[in-house]
């Protein structure tokens, strides 16, 4: 931090496409462009959601901002590879992590006190948050190590729960969503780690396609968690996994969650006869 954040490669981070191929402009041009499902697929999530945040969480969709966030970091970062980019694609992740638990873990996993007052855990995501941030600040050559260690834990929780789910669809999902999550993963490091074979072979792109993997997988586990978290605090809830626009081509379309007794005119919410946590504290 000692050199100005905002210089052109200014971060100690880059990966594996050759730099200023494609455009004199953009460092890192098939990087840079990949990030555009994060600012289709939030906005779209953010409508289809509409009901579902009115019912049960008003706040559900600070995780799609999040990931447009996300997505306007890694523009900036893989554009410019300044520090600065690096930071806001890294610490936007930190929060998306963050707020997902704050909404999502179980009351069994929490403290006594956490699970009467479920804020005082939100405000405690919250100051973590801000003290990780803060941190990341000073070393964020370890970013990308903790931001993978942290996000480990919601993938237990999201395996563990979907094995106990009776929704067929919602399973399925869910094995969809982590065999993505997984191959995620592993273009992440092959990008990483066998960088000199993927030149050889003019095929620097594995990072692309991890953007376009990491962006529909979040999206699925939000999904996969909102359904858990209704049937969980009321298991009789009528709600239902649909995909758009076509339900017929639901592995290469966007699912989403709906109440059977939804409809355009519905102003009312689930609370008034569920008291769903997620509604008061979000």
């Amino acid at each position: 931090m000692n050199e100005n954040p905002f210089r052109l490669g200014s971060s100690k981070v880059d990966w594996c496409e050759p730099n200023y191929v494609v455009s004199e402009h953009i460092a890192e041009f098939w990087n840079t462009v990949s990030n555009i499902f994060f600012f289709l697929v939030p906005p779209l999530m953010i409508s289809l959601f509409r009901s579902y945040s009115k019912r049960v969480a008003n706040g559900i969709a600070i995780l799609w901002i999040l990931l447009i966030i996300i997505g306007f970091g890694s523009v900036y970062f893989h554009a410019t590879l300044s520090l600065v980019g690096q930071l806001i694609d890294e610490i936007s992740i930190l929060w998306v992590l963050t707020i997902g638990y704050a909404l999502f873990l179980p009351e069994n996993y929490l403290p006594q006190s956490f699970r009467v007052q479920r804020h005082r855990f939100v405000y405690a995501c919250i100051i973590f948050a801000l003290i990780i941030t803060c941190l990341s600040i000073v070393h964020p050559y370890a970013n990308a190590f903790a931001l993978m260690m942290l996000g480990l834990p919601s993938t237990g929780f999201i395996i563990r729960h979907i094995l106990r789910c009776d929704n067929s669809r919602v399973k399925t999902l869910g094995v969809h969503c982590f065999i993505i999550w997984i191959t995620a993963f592993i273009v992440w490091t092959c990008d990483r780690m066998f960088c000199s074979y993927w030149l050889s072979i003019s095929f620097p792109y594995l990072h692309a396609l991890w953007h376009v993997l990491v962006l529909f997988s979040s999206n699925e586990g939000i999904v996969i968690c909102c359904y858990l978290t209704v049937k969980h605090q009321n298991p009789q809830a009528n709600l239902h996994l649909y995909f758009w626009p076509n339900e017929q081509w639901k592995w290469f379309s966007i699912p989403y969650l709906k109440f059977h007794d939804d409809d355009d005119n519905d102003n009312f919410s689930i609370s008034s006869s569920n008291n769903l946590s997620t509604k008061f504290y979000v």
